[in-house]
């Protein structure tokens, strides 16, 4: 769910997206992954797969797996396939041939503990997270707005959005799923060849 830090009724209300306007338009994509299961067993992966290496090296401050754990995952192919599905007629901009538009290189989980925290930081790409339990919010000052994750819940946030959050202090862990959908500097020159072939089929 997606909270006003400081209340304002007029933008309360929202359905998969929510768009803000003010010196700059930001767009946030959202939804639930509703597989509880599958859920369950990204839990399991990255508590059995949580790296030392990791370990403060990053803006988590808690645990983490490796950058690229999931990207070769059959599960986490599933959920991008979901995403897309769910979003390519209400956001074609970002899913319609989402293939020829992004790479995926990094997926990763975290593991949040008492007293761990994410410094707040921004990407240069489109970022998302899918949130596998409840607990500890995230903050995105700029915006005026705290989302407060249940699990199967996801959020997509474009590129240059500050978030993170102070230490949390809650008794359960928090976990979650984190990934980057890189430009494909290949896409342009994917869709001109597309063109051209319709061009010579006509």
């Amino acid at each position: 769910m997606i909270n006003l830090i400081d209340k304002n009724d007029k933008l309360s209300e929202h359905k998969n997206s929510l768009v803000v306007t003010y010196p700059r338009t930001v767009h946030i994509i959202f939804g639930n992954y509703p597989y509880p299961e599958k859920i369950h067993n990204f839990i399991l992966e990255i508590k059995n797969n949580l790296s030392e290496k990791m370990e403060g090296y990053t803006n988590v401050k808690g645990g983490m797996t490796s950058w690229d754990h999931f990207i070769e995952t059959p599960s986490y192919k599933d959920f991008i396939s979901y995403v897309i599905n769910k979003h390519q007629i209400s956001h074609p901009n970002i899913f319609e041939h989402f293939f020829e538009k992004y790479i995926l290189r990094e997926a990763w989980g975290n593991e949040i503990k008492n007293n761990d925290s994410l410094d707040y930081h921004y990407h240069h790409y489109v970022h998302g997270i899918l949130y596998l339990t409840k607990g500890c919010d995230l903050n995105i000052p700029e915006l005026n707005i705290r989302i407060t994750p249940e699990p199967g819940d996801y959020y997509i946030l474009p590129p240059y959005i500050q978030h993170g959050f102070e230490k949390h202090n809650g008794e359960n862990n928090r976990y979650c799923l984190v990934f980057n959908l890189h430009n494909n500097p290949m896409s342009h020159f994917s869709y001109n060849k597309k063109i051209e072939k319709l061009e010579k089929i006509k």
